[in-house]
């Protein structure tokens, strides 16, 4: 990857600035490009207006963020830097990359950072660590650009994965994440390898240390077929009891439209067997607004679900057609309407997250720091993941018991017990 840049003409110790965009698996490629870079001699940058050259590190899942995106090409065009063009939008879209940056734009594809699992854990920059565990996925949705840029599901062997989690904790990482973009596909791929999510857990959580796992998104329609083992491999300390499992609709029809490959009921039975094993956790979960076939009933059904539901954390996105996309041939409903919708869901989200949070109110719970807070104080999480606001400087890495004294819809705010 190093001779990448290397056509610049600047080599190894010219200054190399990354900018990311996106989920948490680009973070983790970001992680990855700076273990090469590092390794390979060149001097990494946090002010991009000291670099030699800028790789932006991009994500094309919706076209609000598409455009974010080219717009900060534009501005970097501008000033005249050197940029090179990495993650989604270089393998989903690279002829519009060259129309910004012109044709003979350098690019980094994610499918050439795959076979990389070397890491920049730099303990003295963070106590959070992220290990991507697979590249693509099992499922055909109508309406994702994800599936052109990382293309089918290729799971890492668990020994590489083991490796670089001790790596990890080696260097003093407390808050392990481990990302995909469907993390319950795990090992389907591999014929040639019987481990699967509840299995790899279970490797990971063996390793000495005292850190915590975070496990990233898992789809119903595969998380189904490890249901029960992966309840079990949850058991262990060592993994937050946050399991993020988007729905995206509350209608069979629209999932059926989707092509999801599952249906609302399955999703109502994932949560309830959740909740029965773990009492206190947190359930995180997804809705499409405004997708073309969703009609007021429809819509109507994704709130009862959500009533019904009541999932502790919820991510809301308006539809919005990307190009090559079986969705995007479909009429698109008026931005408005979408923006009601979106508005209506998230006033109900956070009306019954903010009823929730104020029974934890006097509850004492154990945390663990993971970074500085902007304005001061300190952010944790506890054992089912949820935010932790405290106001005392602690340094991050370390565990305390804190009791919550306040709360808000989306973290709480506690002070130390000890």
């Amino acid at each position: 990857m190093s001779e990448i840049i290397g056509r610049y003409g600047s080599g190894a110790g010219a200054r190399v600035h990354i900018e990311t965009f996106g989920c948490t698996a680009n973070a983790g490629d970001t992680q990855k490009l700076r273990a090469i870079l590092k390794r390979s001699g060149y001097q990494l940058v946090t002010d991009y207006k000291k670099a030699d050259c800028v790789i932006v590190n991009t994500c094309t899942v919706t076209k609000r963020t598409e455009l974010n995106v080219v717009k900060r090409l534009e501005e970097l065009k501008k000033q005249g830097k050197h940029v090179i063009v990495a993650g989604c939008m270089a393998a989903a879209q690279p002829e519009l990359v060259k129309s910004v940056l012109g044709e003979d734009t350098i690019m980094i594809t994610p499918e050439e950072l795959y076979p990389v699992m070397d890491f920049d854990f730099d303990k003295n920059s963070s106590v959070v660590g992220i290990i991507p565990i697979s590249m693509g996925c099992l499922g055909e949705c109508t309406y994702c650009i994800v599936k052109r840029a990382r293309g089918r599901l290729k799971s890492q062997s668990p020994d590489r994965i083991c490796s670089a989690l001790r790596s990890a904790v080696a260097a003093g990482v407390k808050e392990i994440r481990i990302t995909a973009q469907d993390c319950a596909a795990y090992g389907f791929d591999r014929t040639d390898m019987a481990v699967k999510l509840p299995e790899l857990l279970r490797m990971l959580t063996e390793v000495e240390g005292d850190f915590r796992i975070r496990i990233g998104m898992m789809n119903p329609f595969t998380l189904l077929r490890i249901m029960d083992e992966l309840l079990e491999a949850f058991e262990s300390d060592k993994v937050f009891k946050f399991f993020h499992i988007p729905v995206q609709s509350g209608s069979d029809k629209v999932l059926s439209d989707m092509r999801r490959n599952y249906k609302v009921a399955d999703f109502v039975e994932i949560v309830r067997r959740i909740r029965r094993r773990f009492h206190y956790c947190t359930i995180c979960t997804d809705f499409i607004v405004g997708f073309p076939t969703e009609d007021e009933d429809d819509f109507r059904a994704s709130l009862q679900l959500l009533e019904e539901v009541k999932p502790e954390k919820v991510n809301i996105t308006r539809f919005s057609p990307r190009p090559g996309t079986e969705a995007s041939k479909l009429k698109d409903m008026l931005a408005r309407d979408k923006k009601m919708r979106s508005r209506t869901m998230s006033a109900i989200y956070h009306r019954m997250a903010l009823e929730a949070n104020n029974q934890l109110i006097g509850a004492e719970l154990p945390v663990l720091v993971t970074e500085r807070g902007d304005k001061g104080g300190v952010i944790a999480r506890d054992p089912s993941y949820k935010t932790i606001i405290l106001e005392e400087d602690l340094p991050p890495g370390s565990f305390h018991k804190v009791r919550v004294k306040d709360a808000k819809s989306t973290y709480l705010v506690a002070s130390v017990v000890s």
